[in-house]
């Protein structure tokens, strides 16, 4: 589990590079400039763009949830990747670990707006839409569907690859394998992911990230 919580962490690392850049390039669509990328402080991607103010909501949606949808997209395109050809261990634990991590980014960064001073790409999204007091529940729950939903492809990826390592014969194995496999080390990088960003307050993300492992489990077939 060591390992793969190595992997989950480098595969955080990349999900906000490759989130970050996605971001600097949508904007660059709607005359958002940009300037480049740096690493912050802790060393994470970082897209140096310049004001949004004068940017529509259309458009500053399309520049916030880009990054998320295709941090989405390409953990998808590689995980069928190094499925189709013969790709080394380490590879697809990596890419299993992104792929895990890209399907609860998206309802985290959904929940975690439900909270005042939230971060993440919905909370600024809120926040430029002037706070309407019924939006932070509403993401809330949409969050809470997403999670739902999105656990179960999650837990099906990780009981496809894991199966080569851990036997899948019975309904507490294959929830041990979620859990070795993809809950606790996605938990660890998501976590670290909320921390860097500042989504929640440390309490809050505990709470979350105790849920997101009780539904991966509760999805486990």
């Amino acid at each position: 589990m060591v390992l793969l919580t190595v992997a989950a962490l480098a595969a955080g690392w990349i999900a906000i590079a490759v989130e970050q850049v996605a971001r600097g390039v949508a904007g660059l669509a709607v005359d958002v400039p940009l300037s480049g990328f740096a690493l912050s402080r802790t060393y994470t991607v970082v897209a140096l763009q310049g004001p949004t103010a004068a940017v529509g909501v259309g458009a500053f949606a399309f520049v916030t949830l880009a990054g998320p949808a295709t941090l989405l997209a390409a953990a998808l395109v590689f995980h069928f990747l190094v499925g189709v050809f013969r790709t080394p261990g380490w590879l697809r634990g990596l890419v299993l670990e992104w792929v895990v991590l890209a399907l609860l980014w998206i309802p985290t960064v959904l929940a975690v707006a439900v909270f005042t001073e939230a971060g993440g790409p919905v909370a600024e999204l809120y926040q430029r839409l002037g706070e309407p007091p019924a939006g932070r529940w509403g993401a809330l729950g949409l969050g809470g569907l997403t999670l739902w939903l999105l656990a179960r492809v999650a837990v099906g990826r990780a009981i496809s690859v894991g199966r080569a390592w851990m036997r899948t014969d019975g309904l507490e194995f294959r929830r041990r394998l979620v859990r070795v496999v993809a809950g606790y080390p996605a938990v660890v990088a998501l976590g670290a992911a909320m921390y860097l960003g500042g989504w929640a307050a440390p309490v809050w993300s505990a709470v979350w990230l105790a849920g997101v492992l009780a539904v991966l489990e509760l999805r486990t077939p």
